[in-house]
């Protein structure tokens, strides 16, 4: 039988429209954050198996204190909130397994979190500065160095459609990949001393 995540939610006198904007507003901050979430789960965790069960009790624990999170917070926000309630849900995930012979003290749990909640506010600002750095390249050369991660493009493509010789452009794609990455270093210190 299929439940519906809105049957579960606990606000319980709301119109049906806001509750469908909350349910909607909520799934789209989960799947954007997912990832983030999923990573800082796996930094505590030894099993995937495990990451992959907690999951789906991080995002129903997630969805039934989404009434307490900060309506105008933004999304990472909401990540750095689901990171905390996915601490607890580990903890306690642990302690079930605790008859288990290779499972980690609540010490080093809590030392692999705060490492995990600094490296995703690292993570976080890495993106961005990417994100801006693309945004400054000529469009012909933001292909190009996207070219090995975009379905459907290649750098033989490319190659072929501007009549350049492929190892020319791998020459390029080198380049072009050691000044993204000099951007983003910028880009994350010129924003690291405004702040």
């Amino acid at each position: 039988m299929h439940v519906s995540v809105r049957q579960f939610h606990p606000m319980t006198h709301t119109s049906q429209l806001e509750t469908d904007q909350t349910c909607d507003r909520f799934m789209s901050l989960f799947m954007g954050s997912e990832r983030a979430i999923r990573a800082y789960v796996r930094s505590l965790l030894l099993s995937s198996q495990d990451v992959d069960d907690l999951m789906q009790d991080i995002g129903l624990k997630c969805w039934h204190k989404f009434d307490q999170f900060d309506p105008e917070g933004s999304a990472l926000d909401f990540t750095r909130w689901c990171c905390v309630i996915s601490r607890f849900e580990v903890l306690r995930f642990r302690r079930s397994k605790a008859r288990d012979r290779l499972v980690l003290s609540d010490e080093v749990i809590l030392l692999l979190a705060t490492d995990a909640e600094q490296r995703l506010e690292q993570s976080e600002a890495e993106r961005l500065a990417l994100r801006d750095c693309l945004k400054k390249m000529p469009d012909p050369d933001r292909r190009l160095l996207l070219s090995d991660h975009t379905a459907g493009d290649s750098i033989s493509q490319i190659a072929s459609e501007s009549n350049q010789k492929r190892r020319r452009l791998y020459s390029r794609v080198n380049m072009l990949r050691s000044q993204i990455a000099d951007c983003v270093r910028e880009t994350i210190n010129l924003r690291g001393t405004s702040s």
